[in-house]
């Protein structure tokens, strides 16, 4: 990646309103969201190389929606990892539904020569993800499942989150957007998945 035999790294973080960088809907914060903290981080541990991290997210959209405009949105970018954040609004889905498009999202992801990473959730105070039927702990068991079946990194988010000691209120704009100090959690869980040399 340095020079003089550099090239230019893209990273896509593909998903909905998180990293798209919603704080107080409609308020966007683009500068306080893990993308945009995860490039910085990056830039700060390999100062010789040109890295991009392109934020791909769209407000309220799942991953069915997703998956329409993965080539144009994603693929096209010529990737090398690509971060998939769709967790909270799959909710919405059945968690077959949810798997399925996941695994199709990877699976065009590897062809497209680039590594996936998954995120589990972050919080949301109107759910009770400590309770085992709440739908942000399914969501989340189920990405931790599918990362190890793929053997795939993943980034979870919602771990970190419920292992915070101390307000969690103090990391959350409204219920279910971060704010930056909600979006360090999460680079602190994706910045050990880039390791110098792989």
């Amino acid at each position: 990646m340095s020079w003089p035999n550099n090239s230019t790294v893209n990273i896509v973080a593909f998903g909905h309103s998180v990293p798209a960088g919603y704080g107080v809907t409609p308020l966007v914060q683009k500068r306080d969201a893990y993308p945009r903290l995860l490039e910085d981080g990056l830039a700060k541990r390999f100062p010789h190389a040109v890295l991009n991290v392109i934020t791909s997210g769209v407000g309220g959209e799942n991953s069915t929606k997703g998956l329409t405009r993965l080539q144009r949105d994603v693929i096209d970018h010529h990737p090398r990892v690509v971060l998939i954040d769709y967790a909270l609004n799959d909710r919405g889905l059945t968690l077959d539904q949810s798997r399925q498009n996941l695994t199709a999202i990877i699976a065009a992801v590897r062809t497209a020569g680039a590594c996936p990473i998954l995120l589990t959730p972050t919080w949301d105070t109107q759910a009770s993800p400590n309770a085992p039927t709440d739908k942000l702990a399914l969501q989340a068991t189920m990405i931790r499942s599918l990362a190890a079946t793929k053997r795939i990194p993943l980034a979870d988010s919602l771990k970190a989150f419920s292992q915070f000691r101390g307000d969690r209120s103090s990391l959350m704009a409204q219920s279910n957007h971060p704010n930056r100090a909600g979006h360090e959690l999460v680079v602190q869980q994706l910045l050990p998945l880039f390791v110098p040399g792989k």
